[in-house]
């Protein structure tokens, strides 16, 4: 952990959660991950020795605890804490610096597993749902995905699970993005054919009901003379 040589309340928080990739740990923990696996399925990009680093490291600052039987992690009270503080820079994001994104950040698996947190099988009142994304302009390997959900629980599957597939979303990873940012309705996107729905009539109009999108969607984007982007 980097050290700031100060006694600031700021600077020595910032000793525990302000390392790179530490927050998005912590992020995960929030929404939901416990096991090393599904940490590292929400932060794709960190290597895992890093990951492992950074877990011990929150481990011995008291945010996060392990849980016996090598059953995984989970958040601390202290660690609790910093769920307001991960809200609030969702909300910072989402108005002052929404929409700067590069060609880097279009990833294709973070979306799928932040989705698979955001969408209500229930809408569909069946026992198992099968949804099948394909994405039209990512590298192979990474353009399709289903979305298994059941009573219990959704699965991300990068590979066919077997199971028929109910519903055929396909598009581009610029456009769900976009949707799952809350820059473009879904319905906008369906109509122009930016996204095509293939399957009974009653599932696709169930799935506009069912993608919850990001929790950060509703947020307004900042117009004033200080946005960072017209400095």
């Amino acid at each position: 952990m980097t050290a700031y040589g100060q006694f600031c309340s700021i600077a020595k928080a910032l000793e525990v959660f302000g390392d790179k990739w530490t927050p998005l740990i912590v992020r995960e923990l929030v929404c939901g991950s416990s096991r090393f696996s599904e940490i590292h399925r929400g932060v794709p990009r960190i290597s895992p020795t890093l990951l492992s680093r950074r877990l011990a490291a929150l481990v011995e600052a008291g945010v996060v605890h392990r849980k016996s039987g090598n059953d995984g992690y989970e958040l601390t009270e202290a660690g609790a804490e910093l769920q307001p503080i991960l809200e609030l820079l969702g909300v910072w994001g989402q108005r002052w610096v929404r929409g700067q994104l590069s060609d880097a950040d279009f990833d294709p698996d973070l979306l799928m597993w932040d989705m698979r947190r955001r969408i209500d099988f229930g809408v569909f009142d069946t026992l198992r749902i099968c949804i099948r994304f394909e994405y039209t302009d990512t590298k192979p390997g990474k353009s399709l995905y289903w979305l298994v959900g059941t009573t219990a629980a959704t699965e991300l599957c990068t590979s066919d699970p077997g199971f028929e597939v109910d519903l055929y979303v396909t598009t581009d990873i610029r456009t769900m993005i976009q949707v799952w940012n809350g820059d473009q309705t879904l319905s906008r996107a369906i109509s122009t054919g930016a996204i095509d729905l293939h399957g009974a009539q009653e599932m696709r109009k169930k799935f506009k009901d069912a993608l919850l999108l990001n929790l950060f969607a509703g947020v307004a984007e900042a117009t004033s003379i200080s946005n960072p982007r017209n400095l």
